[in-house]
């Protein structure tokens, strides 16, 4: 007997009932990176340690500068007493051009070979005084890399370069004052003696150039570090001191050596 309200499509079968939809899950939004609160902490750092860096870089820099200038100073000092050997000198004591003076007889070969000696030992004297110039304490060893030994010590060690430089610039006046020496000891009114004159300012003429071309490289490192080039540098001649520094007033040139 059927039962009423029932059909019989639905009898003994379940009757479907539409799936309930998928839960919405709670999902946490995430700041983007540029807003989050490591990212001005992360620059902040780097801020920092960029400025830690620098300060250091320029506490290094302002150490060198004055390394630079300590060793101008002390080879100036140095230098400065040249002028008076390779230079005119005065009347008690001439200098180097007098030499010529012995091929026209006002200069006897004993007085020159007299002042060519006292010549030889005090440019001896500036030459160890230049080799001895130091900045800081030299480093113990050289390193094994090949690269020379700083044995001017500080933090610029391209200045033992320019004090090699010097000292062989003053080597080489030396060698010009035993020349004239040798001269004072040859013959009297001899072509022996009138060419080993010429010899000798030859070599003084050398020697200058020897001089300019280290002032020259001591010029290049007071560019690096922003001191001072409109003064000559020492030993630097005025020829080379025009032609480095195009406003050298007649103030700044020092006495030609």
């Amino acid at each position: 007997m059927a039962i009423k309200g029932k059909s019989k499509r639905s009898q003994g079968r379940p009757v479907r009932r539409p799936a309930t939809g998928p839960r919405i899950q709670n999902v946490e939004r995430r700041l983007p990176w540029y807003r989050a609160t490591a990212f001005p902490v992360t620059l902040a750092v780097i801020a920092l340690l960029g400025t830690l860096v620098a300060a250091a870089n320029r506490v290094q820099e302002g150490w060198t500068r004055d390394d630079v200038r300590r060793f101008t100073a002390d080879l100036r000092t140095q230098t400065d007493q040249l002028p008076a050997v390779i230079g005119t000198g005065s009347a008690e004591l001439p200098g180097f051009p007098s030499a010529q003076e012995l091929a026209g007889g006002k200069l006897t070969p004993k007085q020159l070979a007299v002042r060519a000696s006292g010549w030889t030992a005090k440019l001896g004297q500036i030459q160890g005084r230049v080799e001895s110039i130091t900045v800081g304490e030299p480093p113990a060893e050289a390193g094994a890399d090949g690269e020379p030994a700083n044995t001017v010590g500080g933090r610029e060690a391209m200045l033992t370069s320019v004090r090699d430089s010097y000292v062989a610039a003053i080597g080489m006046y030396t060698e010009a004052a035993n020349i004239f020496q040798k001269a004072g000891e040859a013959p009297a009114k001899s072509a022996t003696a009138t060419a080993l004159v010429e010899q000798g300012a030859a070599t003084a003429t050398r020697a200058g150039q020897a001089m300019d071309a280290a002032a020259g490289t001591l010029a290049r490192i007071h560019g690096r570090y922003g001191l001072d080039l409109t003064r000559q540098m020492p030993g630097e001649s005025t020829e080379a001191f025009g032609a480095r520094f195009s406003g050298a007033a007649p103030s700044n040139l020092l006495p030609p050596n």
